[in-house]
């Protein structure tokens, strides 16, 4: 547990909150936005997942945070299905798929797609 605590950047987040037995949620911890997607991260590296399905992963990450968890992303191997409006994400991806009105309009490494696209990026 320690690995995917650390992995998912909420080592200092689980310490302030009374360690790993800590109740979260009504009567306990609450969580931030950033803190609940960590979360969720952590939850599925405890697991072993060999994929990963977010949906915007990082929007709620601070730009550091968010540099730390698609990183131990990519150490840990695992694919990584995720939208995202975010440049840091799709910077990271192996693959971008652009989507118009539902419908596959380009597919490539962000470079090849950043000129015509990055507009859709923040």
């Amino acid at each position: 547990m320690d690995d995917a605590v650390a992995a998912a950047s909420l080592s200092a987040d689980v310490v302030r909150a009374g360690g790993l037995s800590a109740v979260v949620g009504h009567r306990g911890v609450r969580l931030s936005g950033g803190q609940v997607q960590r979360l969720a991260h952590d939850r599925a590296l405890a697991a072993g997942t060999e994929l990963v399905v977010a949906d915007d992963v990082s929007s709620a990450l601070d730009a550091l945070t968010e540099l730390d968890v698609w990183s131990s992303l990519r150490e840990r191997g695992c694919a990584v299905l995720a939208t995202s409006g975010k440049l840091a994400a799709v910077q990271r991806a192996d693959r971008v798929v652009v989507l118009e009105r539902g419908r596959q309009v380009a597919a490539d490494r962000w470079p090849e797609l950043a000129e015509r696209y990055g507009h859709l990026v923040a």
